[in-house]
């Protein structure tokens, strides 16, 4: 597909338009000037923001609204059997994976693709942050809000580009980049990929697929990544980590204070052109995951020859992403959190950054997302679990997927009471105001956890007790 930003006339439909990813491409292509539609069955804020930019959206998904289109785009979620879909197969109009028109995005440009289980949509903002402050004026196409934009895109003029390569479908495979990050690879994702090889080996081919004058920057505290580093020798690769003393680049002390990690980095000769010996930074997150995200997008400046004050300075004043540990606020005395995290690796991350600042105690809130993952990774679900000292479980967020038989939040919180009596179930209609009113007279920390609707949820409750969003209490953490 030819993509002309001049050619006002051409019209593209968004079949699941409301999604973080068709969202950020449809916006993109606004912004180039093609006239935008979409449908989604369920109305969203980013839904919103296109409507009030002057996009048509439909509700629902109907053979009706694919009228006088030059093309559709489709996002993974969408089956072939989709009225919208049929309905462009009868009148031939060209059909565009969500995937394939990124590529398209990208292909002009000098791109930079973070891929990974944990971590991307941060890093990806980083990266981008870095580079925008660096006056490199970089297209950004990333899979969570970020804060400093309130959107999940940037539009630049730059010829950089920075995208979130989203792996659960394969997809990433078709994205043409010069440099990339891959900042962990965990079991996930089985849905699609049947077997860990399999999703291993196609990381593989995401290193591989790189040009000959590329880069690949991998975190080898990951033992999937640090296997790969060993196996491949055709493409250049940079090694960071914390706890393993054989990568290029190692951090070498994490310290925190005021809402902030601190830390150092050593490079070694020969590995990044321009760049040898101690470096200082500091980040306003917190978490050692946080430190690595970090890090690597770091060394992806450091390939574009950035200079080490800009990259510090873009560091110091990253404002982070929407629903990676973000604070709506206080009801009482007790501090309200809403987090992305629905995988093991993510809950124990999370929690990690809750002991941190915590002063009393910790409540978490957690919404299981999909009945796959929870199956295939209940045992360190449960594990990562156990560890959390008051738990309120919610029933699984299907996300489109139908139930797996005894695959359900009351077995877990079954399973959990063997070892923890302050693990709890939550009905849908329970009143959560209620069952938390008891936390709020002491300065307790409360955060909602996963992928689903709980975000709602917590919105609700901030809502219900008139809390003025997002004022921040700062303070200093243990």
């Amino acid at each position: 597909m030819n993509l002309n930003k001049k050619n006002s006339n051409f019209i593209i439909h968004f079949i699941g338009i409301g999604g973080i990813g068709m969202s950020g491409i449809a916006e993109l292509m606004l912004d180039q000037g093609y006239i935008i539609q979409g449908s989604d069955l369920v109305f969203n804020s980013t839904i919103k923001r296109l409507k009030d930019r002057g996009v048509k959206i439909y509700q629902g998904h109907k053979k009706s609204n694919i009228n006088n289109i030059s093309a559709a785009v489709f996002s993974s979620a969408i089956g072939q059997s989709n009225p919208e879909i049929q309905k462009c197969k009868e009148l031939s109009i060209p059909l565009v994976s969500r995937a394939e028109m990124l590529a398209e995005l990208m292909r002009n440009k000098n791109a930079i693709a973070v891929a990974g289980s944990h971590g991307k949509t941060t890093t990806t903002s980083l990266v981008g942050t870095i580079l925008e402050n660096a006056k490199l004026d970089p297209t950004i196409i990333n899979g969570g809000i970020i804060n400093a934009y309130s959107k999940n895109n940037r539009m630049g003029l730059g010829k950089w580009i920075v995208v979130e390569a989203d792996e659960s479908d394969g997809s990433f495979l078709r994205l043409p980049h010069k440099i990339n990050i891959i900042t962990n690879i965990d079991i996930e994702h089985l849905d699609y990929y049947k077997t860990k090889s399999s999703l291993v080996n196609s990381f593989q081919k995401f290193i591989t697929n790189l040009p000959f004058d590329g880069y690949s920057i991998i975190c080898i505290d990951n033992n999937n990544l640090k296997k790969l580093s060993k196996k491949i020798n055709t493409r250049k690769i940079i090694t960071y980590a914390l706890k393993d003393k054989e990568a290029n680049v190692q951090i070498l002390d994490i310290k925190y204070g005021d809402m902030k990690s601190k830390f150092s980095i050593y490079i070694e000769k020969n590995t990044i052109p321009h760049y040898f010996g101690i470096y200082k930074f500091y980040i306003n997150l917190l978490g050692v995951h946080n430190v690595l995200n970090a890090t690597s997008a770091i060394i992806a400046a450091m390939l574009l020859r950035i200079s080490i004050k800009n990259i510090q300075k873009s560091l110091g004043t990253f404002k982070g992403v929407e629903r990676r540990f973000t604070f709506l606020g206080k009801i009482k005395k007790s501090f309200i959190y809403d987090d992305y995290a629905h995988h093991p690796t993510e809950i124990k991350a999370s929690y990690e950054i809750a002991k941190h600042i915590a002063e009393k105690k910790i409540i978490v809130l957690f919404q299981p997302h999909r009945f796959s993952r929870t199956r295939d990774l209940y045992s360190d679900f449960i594990k990562v679990l156990n560890k959390i000292d008051i738990l309120y479980l919610l029933d699984i967020y299907a996300a489109g997927e139908n139930s797996i038989k005894k695959i359900n939040s009351k077995n877990i919180v079954k399973d959990l009471r063997k070892k923890n009596q302050q693990v709890f179930y939550i009905k849908e209609n329970d009143d959560i105001n209620k069952i938390l009113s008891s936390f709020y007279d002491d300065n307790n920390l409360i955060v909602f956890m996963g992928a689903g609707s709980i975000t709602h949820k917590a919105h609700k409750l901030i809502k219900e007790n008139n809390v003025r969003k997002n004022s921040r209490d700062f303070k200093k953490i243990k």
